[in-house]
């Protein structure tokens, strides 16, 4: 199939299945550790980033308010605030004076390192396999020592700048997530192998359907944490303007001509010009982006399954 792309198209598609593949695998275990609630993920993940202690000082952490959490998400403040409190409830923040963060201990417990872990490694993953399929990494001059925060605040700034770029893509996160994932578990064939993933790498080429592996909306409910329910009722949305379609009776792919229309590669073409920046950034602070491997902290993670 023959689409119109830009000359010299960078490698988006293969970077839009590899950021599924990131978004998935924090996601499934980021959900579960809030009781299902996205919304409590997506400002904890934006805390997180903002006041995770790399590069202050003891005593110095920063904080963040719930006016720049609602700014920075495009939120209602009051929806922000409650979830805010809620944090603070819950122990996984806490309250100073001119603002909140997270919470320290919180971030030391077995929990939460762990989980903290896996984002950091999904993101050294991410970058690993796009360096693996051939695409050349930024070259950065003065770098300082590398420590592990600055890969799990890369891993959630670009989880948000697909949020940022997709905003009138799609109506909201998780709708946003359900597509993701499907995408994530309709691309394992073509992540998994090196030259597959850069024959397909722009998006001139349609993957044929033997390369493409449908998932039932059950396996992406179970995947994630959600319920059931939930998640069919807001896959209607996408399989109503095409975002998804059906295959067979059960079984679910997004949908190529949705991927190939030009606004979506509009947004694809933006959203590589941020992850190239973001990536800049992560190797000025000393990420190893000609050898992505030596930065795993537990090893390279396994993807979702989705049975």
């Amino acid at each position: 199939m023959s689409i119109r792309l830009p000359p010299d198209p960078p490698p988006i598609r293969l970077m839009t299945r590899l950021l599924a593949e990131l978004q998935t695998t924090v996601l499934a275990r980021a959900i579960r550790l809030f009781d299902g609630d996205l919304d409590r993920v997506t400002i904890f993940a934006v805390i997180t980033r903002d006041t995770y202690p790399f590069g202050t000082r003891e005593g110095l952490a920063p904080t963040v308010s719930a006016h720049s959490l609602a700014m920075s998400l495009s939120r209602p403040y009051e929806t922000v605030r409650r979830h805010v409190h809620a944090l603070v409830d819950a122990g996984w923040c806490e309250r100073r004076a001119d603002g909140v963060l997270a919470s320290p201990a919180e971030l030391r417990s077995p929990a939460l390192t762990e989980f903290l872990t896996l984002v950091h490694d999904a993101a050294v993953r991410f970058v690993a396999d796009m360096a693996r399929a051939g695409v050349p990494m930024p070259e950065v001059g003065t770098v300082r020592p590398y420590h592990h925060a600055a890969g799990v605040q890369a891993a959630i700034d670009l989880m948000l700048a697909v949020v940022d770029t997709n905003r009138r893509t799609h109506r909201d996160w998780l709708e946003l997530v359900l597509f993701s994932t499907i995408y994530a578990a309709n691309s394992r064939l073509l992540n998994a192998d090196r030259e597959l993933s850069w024959h397909y790498a722009d998006g001139r080429k349609e993957p044929p359907p033997s390369l493409r592996m449908p998932v039932r909306a059950s396996a992406v409910a179970r995947a994630l944490g959600l319920p059931e329910a939930t998640v069919r009722r807001r896959l209607a949305h996408l399989l109503e303007d095409g975002r998804v379609e059906r295959v067979g009776k059960k079984k679910l792919l997004v949908s190529e001509a949705w991927l190939n229309r030009p606004e979506s590669i509009a947004t694809s073409v933006r959203s590589f010009s941020t992850v190239r920046l973001l990536l800049a950034r992560l190797g000025v602070n000393g990420f190893p982006l000609h050898d992505p491997a030596r930065a795993y902290l537990a090893g390279r993670p396994a993807p979702v399954a989705f049975d």
